[in-house]
């Protein structure tokens, strides 16, 4: 199933380490596709941390956000 939705957003057909590179030059719709592929992960680690769910997932993107810009 994830491998479904993987599939249809636009730009996920790529490598990892070239959409990687992308992100880390400012492509929005690189970093966006990588926010996509981690999305399941970030859900379930959200529901571990002791703050509104909401604000768990905005936390660990900002700090994949950040992790992938400085990569």
């Amino acid at each position: 199933m994830q491998k479904e939705s993987h599939q249809r957003h636009e730009g996920t057909h790529m490598p990892f380490n070239r959409l990687l590179k992308q992100a880390k030059q400012g492509d929005k719709r690189a970093m966006e596709s990588i926010l996509f592929l981690f999305d399941e992960e970030i859900q379930h680690l959200s529901s571990f941390l002791r703050i509104p769910r909401e604000e768990a997932v905005q936390s660990l993107r900002t700090e994949l956000i950040g992790l992938v810009k400085n990569a």
